[in-house]
């Protein structure tokens, strides 16, 4: 054998035992598809291809900033806040509300110098400096474990290891999150805020981008809309209704009208009115032409266990699978804080 031959021998071997990264959009080839690979275009390009995806793989994992994956979802979310200054965001769980806010409202804050993308709804404030952003959750505890932590996934490297200086102040730990809940860069400040704190500290102020995260109280809901009226601010609502149709659903979804829907396999049967058997609603729009609804079903995030949802909510009510499964609820339920 030539040492040619050698060596794409070796390679061969190489590329049939070569681990690849676990990666839901890019499956990994079994042995049989590898040596398929390998007659189609031979080993050099397999080999190439392979080195490229590890790449891309890596990339996304240390700067889902610029390289993390945009689902379709989230082009659609971002049509319907390109022409709506308000918008609800009802998912089913591990849906990926939480990671398009997060990843939204970090562009937000960069701005311009640091983005590699952004919706339009977010670079028609490029042009200005000093943007307030406020993000809301239940507590202080689930804001640092639940929605800090997701903000500062999204932000880019660079600025995670940035120095402190009097235009950058962006430090974050995992036990505390944001130091004094709140971060700066060039100008733009984001503060934490939630729902346990006296309402009173949302009175005032004058934001550009609110993000409510989990289930926001009516009241609260209610004035902050008013701290967006002067800068023409957007308002972006993220949660699953595990307690059905409360005050905050009804609030956006009782003005509003079904505009389209999506194919629901765990519900083959009529389940709402207006929206054809074996569909439930996907996109809503305000009869006033204020805000919007969408609905991010679970098995739309091909990073969620599509899998392992269904038998989780196998002979379950329909009642809970339309609110775990397609975010949608229906009944009314009593006060997020009875104790209020």
């Amino acid at each position: 054998m030539s040492t040619s031959d050698e060596q794409k021998a070796k390679l061969f071997q190489k590329i049939l035992t070569y681990p690849l990264i676990e990666h839901p959009l890019m499956p990994t080839p079994d042995e049989e598809q590898r040596r398929q690979m390998i007659d189609n275009v031979g080993p050099e390009e397999v080999m190439r291809l392979f080195l490229m995806r590890e790449q891309r793989v890596r990339a996304e994992q240390s700067d889902p900033h610029r390289y993390g994956t945009e689902l379709e979802s989230w082009k659609d979310a971002d049509n319907l806040l390109n022409t709506h200054s308000e918008m609800l965001i009802l998912g089913g769980n591990r849906a990926g509300k939480t990671e398009y806010a997060a990843k939204r409202i970090a562009q937000a804050f960069v701005g311009a110098d640091l983005n590699g993308f952004a919706p339009d709804w977010i670079k028609d404030k490029f042009k200005k400096r000093g943007l307030n952003i406020w993000c809301l959750h239940t507590t202080n505890m689930t804001s640092v474990s639940m929605q800090q932590n997701v903000f500062q996934k999204y932000l880019p490297p660079e600025l995670k290891e940035a120095k402190r200086s009097k235009s950058t102040q962006v430090s974050w730990t995992q036990k505390n999150g944001f130091s004094d809940n709140t971060a700066v860069y060039n100008g733009n400040q984001i503060w934490f805020l939630n729902y346990s704190q006296d309402i009173k500290v949302v009175e005032g102020g004058e934001v550009d981008f609110v993000w409510c995260d989990e289930l926001v109280p009516a009241d609260w809901l209610e004035t902050l809309k008013y701290r967006l009226i002067t800068r023409n601010g957007k308002l972006l609502v993220t949660f699953t209704p595990i307690l059905g149709y409360t005050q905050t659903v009804k609030e956006f979804i009782s003005t509003s009208r079904i505009k389209t829907w999506k194919e629901s396999e765990l519900l083959p049967h009529n389940n709402v009115i207006g929206v054809p058997k074996g569909n439930m609603p996907y996109t809503a729009e305000g009869v006033y032409g204020k805000h919007a609804c969408i609905w991010f079903h679970s098995k739309l995030n091909p990073y969620n266990n599509w899998e392992r949802m269904q038998q989780t909510l196998k002979g379950r009510s329909t009642h809970d699978i339309k609110i775990r499964a397609y975010g949608w609820a229906e009944q009314t339920a009593g006060s997020q804080f009875p104790m209020f």
